[in-house]
C-alpha cells in the first residue's frame, strides 16, 4: 500500500511495507486490516526513534506506552506486563534481542489483550501478572506484597491492621478450599460470578474511558 503516512517519503513507506507487511498478513486478531496498518505504523514511528534503520521498539518504550497511554503507573505491574507482552519466541531476527526489544507481533498482542471483551482472556492475563513466578497460585506472601500498596498512613499500627484485615478478606473470598493458596481455578470461579473482582490486587487494565481515548488516538474504528 502506498502513502500510508504522508510524513514518510516514498522510500520509507516502501520499507514499512517490506518489513512489516508479511507480519501483518499473518496476524490473527479481531482488528481489521486498516486498524492493523494503523497500529503497525505507530509501532514503526516509535521504532524510528531508535534510528533510521531500526526495526524494533525497546522494552523501555513499551513501558512508557503502558504508563502514558494505558495509565499503568505501578512500577511492578508495568515491568511484569512488559515482560509478558514482549515474549516472542517466534522472532528469530539476529537484530532482535529478547531482553531488550519488543516485536510488532507483541505490540499488536498488547492492544488485542487490552481491547478484548473476552472475560476468560482478561482473567488469564490479570492472574498471570499477579502470579509473577508462574506457579499457578498466589500464596500469602504474594498477596501481602500487593495489599501493602493499598494503605498509607502516619499511624503504622492502623495501617498494619487494615492490611491484615484486607489479606484475611481476600483469602476468605478466593481461597475456596482453605489451603492458604489462591489457585488460578479458584480465582476464575470467583471472577466468573463477580467480574468486578477481576483486578482484586491492583488495576491491570485501563478504564473504558481511557480505552476510548486510546482508540481514537490510534484510529481503532471497531
Amino acid at each position: 500500500m502506498r502513502d500510508l503516512d504522508l510524513t514518510l517519503d516514498y522510500m520509507e513507506n516502501a520499507r514499512f511495507n517490506y518489513i512489516y507487511g508479511p507480519i501483518i498478513a499473518h496476524l490473527d486478531t479481531a482488528f481489521t486490516n486498516t486498524e492493523l496498518l494503523c497500529l503497525s505504523m505507530i509501532y514503526h514511528k516509535f521504532a524510528l526513534m531508535n534510528g533510521p534503520r531500526a526495526k524494533y521498539i525497546t522494552q523501555m518504550q513499551l513501558g512508557n506506552i503502558l504508563e502514558h497511554m494505558f495509565n499503568v503507573s505501578d512500577r511492578d505491574f508495568n515491568v511484569a506486563i512488559v515482560s509478558r507482552i514482549s515474549f516472542d519466541p517466534e522472532c528469530v531476527d539476529p537484530k532482535y534481542t529478547a531482553d531488550g526489544h519488543v516485536s510488532l507481533s507483541s505490540f499488536i498482542r498488547m492492544f488485542t489483550i487490552y481491547f478484548s471483551k473476552d472475560l476468560e482472556k482478561r482473567m488469564n492475563f490479570v492472574f498471570g501478572i499477579y502470579d509473577e513466578h508462574d506457579r499457578g497460585y498466589l500464596d500469602r506472601e504474594q498477596v501481602v506484597k500487593y495489599v501493602n500498596k493499598f494503605f498509607y498512613s502516619d499511624d503504622e499500627d492502623e495501617v498494619q491492621e487494615l492490611r491484615a484485615d484486607m489479606v484475611e478478606m481476600i483469602f476468605s473470598k478466593f481461597d475456596l478450599d482453605k489451603d492458604m493458596l489462591i489457585s488460578m481455578d479458584e480465582y476464575m470461579d470467583v471472577v466468573r460470578k463477580q467480574p468486578m473482582m477481576m483486578e482484586f490486587l491492583g488495576r491491570i487494565f485501563p478504564t473504558e474511558s481511557q480505552l476510548d481515548t486510546v482508540s481514537h488516538c490510534v484510529n481503532l474504528l471497531s
